[in-house]
């Protein structure tokens, strides 16, 4: 082969390998070029936003860094849009990342001015320079900067620069992006400002750190209303904008961002995570003027030391929360007024009665006015009394919830059952109560578990929803009316509503429920009940745990659903810490604030119509004397018929009862008689002045055994605290019992000794010595009646 032809070839062969060194080298170029924008082109901490129904603002947490900086707009407004456009760069939507005639007038001011005045930078120039930390200007730093703006255009549309450029632009201090600079100088969003306004914050990202509200006043002022003059040469404005936008004037400092629901900013932080924008269900003219009487309302009750409140307003058919204050303000928070108590597990008190009285409704083990037994009672160890100490004997259902009365509660409960209850509880949406059935025991009723404010509320508003939605001309319950409360805005189900038979509880028992509550006896020193009664009809319950401690107060009606909890976040106790004292006036005053409504519609469909006992409101047996026909829920006609009713025999004169061993059987007079036992009688007839106690026996009679003799106090196997009298020294035991003939004299034993003897009014005062003890007496026919109780000293 020629030695030319070899050269040649090797020439050829360094050509096209040098070739491909540059191709695969420009390749590799292009691929770090295209690489080297990040998929996440800001990674800066973002505060945490929690807005209204509307967008407006309610609540922020700074970012880790210290810095007030808004999650990413989705756009710009309108008037800012054309302020920083016009401001910073005219031909934003043309060029392709960098405006060569600009960087060419910029080199040629430097160059003059001997040093860097103007960068030339377009908005996408800029924003290049903050995804790299806002470097030191340098002619390097411009010409990455310049690769980098190119890069990003590649990669992003016009409008989606713009806004990751406004959303991250520095606007002075610590404020960081449009928005935040919005609600920082001017107290509102972007969206509402004014030309001036938007002029003043189009031109503070040029020159943050030198020029601000508050510093340099004039020079602001001055490009401000250059940026204004240069809006109506462009015609972008009118003359009459231009002059009136003159006139304003500037912020003089950043103000404070507005706290108005702090707490569920935090739980819904700690739940989903911080650096996001939450838009929430509250209105926010609802949740300030829900925080100005909450606080006035405070200010009150601390001077009894009392600290602490919670309240939820919330919508009663959609379960969307509208006010959140999870405690009242502090500025010091002296008294953990930071903790949120909306879903902290406090003890109920009686606020659960009427889910009871419900389900007994419900399961048809009762009619709403049966009467049910209030008499001092002990089982086991338990005791319950009625709050104010006094018993009515027997008492309708209804008036026992409407009176909050914890004796019959705890019959109510016997009745339907505990482990049944509790189960019921869960399904309800109350997730507290997580020990089992035995740890709470009947205590279940009167505040022996705990529950979040959040729960009652949402097993209230439940209830409403469900008798809300239960259709009458279909006798049908929509489904899902059992759920939690919300307080964040999720994409409505657009889904077909599903329909069912039957639902946890029956609309008719959630009826007679709502119907009993709205007759709670008012608190009486809430000077403003008057003007509250006259505007909307609530059905509401108090409830006061053990050592007043907490106090509750839920109400509703068809729109609505307030739930009120007042107490100390310590758990203090305090006198007169009581729901009807404390919690319900700032209910009522809650309701005052909210628009009217109607109530709601009567379930006529799941309804029955039976005969009912007029005096013991139970199902009239056949005996049972003027019987009435009424309405009530569905499947009455199972309850049980009246049993204190029972036939009697009178004499001719109808004054004596008699029987056939001393009484001629034509002659007898057969009548039905109301008739309570010896305990029930003794308190039922100082409340009802049309009972009639029975006749006794005509002389000579057998009485058939009939209990006429009962111990009032103590109870069997109660246990009774002694406690020291102002003279140090042990107060006495006062014993009562209870006798039908009012001519019977009683004979008092204790531990076998002989006491005392009593006749009329069967009471006598004593002082057993520690330890137990057995209670002994008989009436003057020799009928006896005993008791065993233990005596505790403290």
């Amino acid at each position: 082969m020629p030695l030319e032809r070899i050269k040649s070839e090797s020439r050829l062969s360094k050509y096209f390998l040098n070739h491909k060194i540059k191709l695969a080298f420009t390749a590799i170029l292009l691929i770090i070029y295209w690489a080297w924008l990040p998929k996440q082109l800001i990674k800066q901490p973002i505060s945490t936003v929690l807005l209204d129904q509307k967008g407006e603002l309610l609540s922020a947490k700074i970012a880790t860094d210290e810095q007030w900086r808004f999650p990413t707009s989705d756009s710009i407004p309108f008037k800012f849009k054309h302020c920083i456009l016009q401001f910073e760069d005219e031909y934003f939507y043309t060029h392709p990342g960098i405006n060569p005639v600009s960087i060419f007038k910029s080199l040629k001011r430097n160059a003059g001015a001997g040093k860097i005045k103007s960068g030339g930078s377009t908005i996408t120039m800029q924003l290049a320079r903050i995804i790299r930390g806002n470097q030191s200007r340098t002619y390097l730093q411009k010409c990455i900067e310049i690769l980098l703006a190119i890069r990003i255009e590649l990669s992003y549309k016009k409008n989606s620069i713009l806004n990751l450029y406004c959303s991250n632009a520095p606007f002075g201090s610590n404020v960081i992006g449009l928005e935040a600079a919005s609600w920082r100088y001017f107290g509102r969003s972007s969206d509402k400002l004014s030309w001036a306004e938007a002029a003043l914050l189009a031109v503070l990202p040029n020159a943050p750190s030198l020029i601000y509200p508050g510093k340099n006043h004039k020079r602001l002022m001055e490009k401000r209303n250059r940026l204004l003059k240069k809006l109506l040469n462009k015609k972008i404005i009118d003359s009459n904008t231009y002059s009136l936008a003159l006139l304003e004037e500037l912020p003089e400092k950043p103000e404070p961002l507005p706290q108005l629901a702090p707490h569920l900013l935090s739980r819904l932080i700690e739940e989903n995570g911080e650096g996001k924008i939450y838009r929430s269900t509250l209105i926010k003219n609802i949740q300030i003027r829900a925080n100005e009487i909450l606080n006035k309302h405070m200010s009150v009750l601390s001077a009894n030391q009392i600290h602490n409140a919670a309240l939820l307003i919330s919508e009663t058919h959609s379960g969307k929360i509208i006010a959140y204050i999870g405690n009242a303000y502090s500025s010091t928070n002296a008294h953990e007024n930071y903790v949120d108590i909306i879903n902290r597990p406090r003890s109920t008190g009686s606020i659960l009665k009427p889910f009871l009285y419900a389900f007994l409704l419900n399961d048809n083990l009762l009619l709403p006015n049966a009467l049910i037994e209030d008499v001092p009672i002990q089982i086991g160890s338990y005791g319950p009394k009625n709050f104010d100490l006094k018993y009515d004997g027997l008492v309708p259902a209804g008036k026992a919830i409407s009176r909050s009365l914890n004796v019959p509660a705890v019959n109510m409960l016997k009745l339907y059952g505990t482990a049944k209850f509790h189960q019921r509880l869960k399904q309800l949406g109350f997730t507290s109560f997580t020990k089992p059935t035995a740890h709470y025991g009947l205590s279940i009723i009167l505040g022996g578990g705990e529950a979040s404010l959040w729960e009652i509320s949402s097993a209230y508003a439940s209830m409403g929803r469900s008798l809300l939605n239960y259709s009458n001309s279909k006798s049908t319950y929509q489904s899902n009316n059992y759920k939690p409360l919300t307080a964040v805005n999720h994409i409505e189900n657009k889904s077909k509503n599903k329909f069912q038979k039957n639902d946890l509880l029956s609309a008719s028992s959630i009826w007679y429920t709502f119907n009993a509550m709205t007759e709670l006896v008012k608190p009486q020193d809430y000077t403003g009940w008057m003007q509250f009664s006259s505007k909307t009809k609530i059905a509401w319950k108090t409830g006061t745990s053990f050592g007043f401690r907490d106090a509750w107060a839920v109400g509703l009606n068809p729109k609505y659903t307030v739930a009120v909890w007042v107490g100390n976040a310590s758990g203090e106790g305090r006198p007169d810490l009581t729901g009807t004292g404390c919690a319900a006036p700032l209910l009522f005053a809650t309701f005052n604030i909210l628009p009217k409504s109607n109530w709601f519609t009567e379930p006529v469909s799941d309804l029955e119509k039976i005969k009912v006992c007029k005096q013991s409101g139970f199902k009239a047996s056949s005996i049972c004397p003027n019987p009435a026909y009424s309405f009530f829920p569905k499947g009455s006609s199972k309850t049980e018929a009246c049993s204190f009713h029972k036939t009697i025999y009178l004499d001719k004169t109808e004054s004596y009862r008699v029987n056939a061993d001393c009484y001629d059987v034509t002659e007898m007079i057969e009548k039905p008689w109301f008739i309570a036992s010896p305990m029930q009688e003794y308190f039922y007839k100082q409340h009802n002045i049309y009972y009639k106690p029975l006749p006794t026996f005509l002389p000579n009679c057998n009485q058939n055994n009939q209990q006429q003799l009962e111990i009032i106090y103590p109870r069997n196997e109660f246990k009774i605290y002694i406690p020291i009298n102002e003279k140090g020294e042990l107060s006495q035991c006062i014993f009562k019992a209870a006798h039908k003939d009012p001519k019977a004299i009683l004979y008092w034993y204790l531990d076998g000794n002989y006491i005392a003897a009593t006749e009329k009014f069967h009471q006598i005062a004593t002082q057993p010595v520690k330890g137990k003890h057995t209670l002994s007496i008989t009436d003057n026919l020799g009928e006896t009646a005993t008791c065993k109780f233990e005596l505790l000293k403290k």
